[in-house]
């Protein structure tokens, strides 16, 4: 059977003759002599080939009409467009594979650029419209620097959200969840004891990520050393993804039960976690008071960190490559431990409110696989995202 969407997609450059078509009739004839440039930015896609296509109509609705090609498998010429992105204010939200500028105009993905470019160009009629000038006052390494920077701030974010959810540190909120079920006698009182104990978990990875933040930054001063540490943390973040696609592996094909359990790479040890479970229950369970449960935030957070620290430690590093501020930094940190205790923040307000352990199990069997998957592209990214800051 044929597909629509395929048949459609064949005709879009059609479509958009036919739309240039129809301006033509409203605009007057071309004036000879002038000559409107304008850049175009492209990959080998099929979005770009159908761009490339109408853009051969228009200059022959507009001999005027100069069509300046940058190829964007070319280095300089990506460097470029980040010029004129930054020239122009303008950003590529939607990430579109292909883009064109003209005059002081930018339109990104072959839907604006037919629907938007020919009343520009016809508006521009019998004027000189030189290509634009991005001003290249700074170097292709600082513009590099500074688009490698907001996709570390997002990364650093998706991050913390992600390790607060990770396998590692799902069985812990399980146990906390049905604590506060079993102990807690009112909503007040659950909710004090959460706000307790999340308090003390953020208060305690900020601290450890402001000690590695320092070691690190301690680091810079030896490139050798620095380097070498680079390296260790762009392996090992390869490593760890290998071994996350492989604990999905397990757990898909044989689901989440005590066997499978034996078989996973990336887990607390049975030690740590037996030892959180007596912490747990003796400081944060019958007594209830805040001390007691903060005390168990600051004993768990140190024990669970083994895990964690997979996530953490290569987050800071990438911190640091980006921003070696360190008020800068200290606010990343601070946004990725908010972040990580976000899941223990709403799990408790939900624990007030009557959710139990038990859904909190079925949860984490039907997201096992998911969750796994997730940590592996998570891994997967942070180690290119350091590959290609090495200096």
């Amino acid at each position: 059977m044929n597909n629509p969407v395929t048949k459609l997609s064949v005709f879009k450059p059609f479509l958009a003759f036919l739309a240039l078509t129809g301006l033509l009739w409203a605009v007057p004839a071309p004036s000879r002599g002038a000559e409107i440039n304008l850049s175009f930015f492209h990959s080998e896609c099929r979005e770009c080939e159908e761009t490339a296509f109408f853009l051969n109509q228009l200059q022959g609705a507009f001999p005027e009409l100069k069509v300046n090609e940058y190829p964007l498998e070319e280095e300089e010429n990506y460097l470029l467009l980040m010029r004129l992105e930054k020239h122009l204010k303008a950003e590529n939200r939607k990430n579109a594979p292909v883009s064109v500028f003209l005059h002081t105009n930018a339109y990104y993905g072959f839907s604006c650029i037919t629907n938007k470019l020919p009343a520009k160009v016809a508006s521009l009629q019998g004027q000189d419209v030189p290509l634009i000038d991005p001003e290249n006052t700074e170097s292709a390494e600082t513009l590099v620097n500074e688009r490698m920077k907001g996709f570390t701030l997002t990364s650093v974010l998706i991050n913390g959200l992600l390790d607060g959810i990770n396998p590692c540190a799902f069985a812990t909120l399980i146990l906390f969840i049905s604590l506060l079920s079993v102990y807690g006698s009112s909503k007040k009182e659950m909710l004090l004891t959460g706000l307790a104990f999340t308090t003390s978990v953020f208060l305690t990875y900020l601290a450890l990520g402001l000690g590695f933040l320092k070691v690190i930054q301690t680091l810079s001063f030896f490139p050798k050393i620095k380097f070498g540490f680079d390296i260790f943390l762009i392996a090992f973040c390869f490593v760890c993804a290998a071994l996350s696609l492989k604990d999905a592996v397990v757990v898909w094909k044989k689901g989440l039960d005590n066997s499978s359990k034996d078989e996973l790479s990336l887990k607390l040890p049975p030690r740590i976690r037996n030892l959180i479970t007596r912490i747990l229950s003796n400081r944060a369970g019958k007594k209830r008071f805040v001390l007691g449960v903060m005390l168990a935030g600051f004993l768990v957070s140190l024990l669970e960190s083994v895990c964690t620290g997979q996530v953490y430690i290569p987050t800071i590093n990438l911190i640091i490559k980006n921003d070696p501020a360190s008020l800068t930094a200290w606010l990343w940190l601070v946004f990725y431990n908010l972040l990580f205790v976000l899941p223990l923040v709403l799990l408790t307000i939900l624990a007030a409110f009557g959710l139990r352990s038990q859904f909190m199990l079925k949860v984490q069997r039907k997201g096992a696989v998911g969750i796994r998957v997730g940590m592996t592209l998570l891994f997967v990214f942070m180690g290119v995202l350091m590959l290609l800051q090495m200096r």
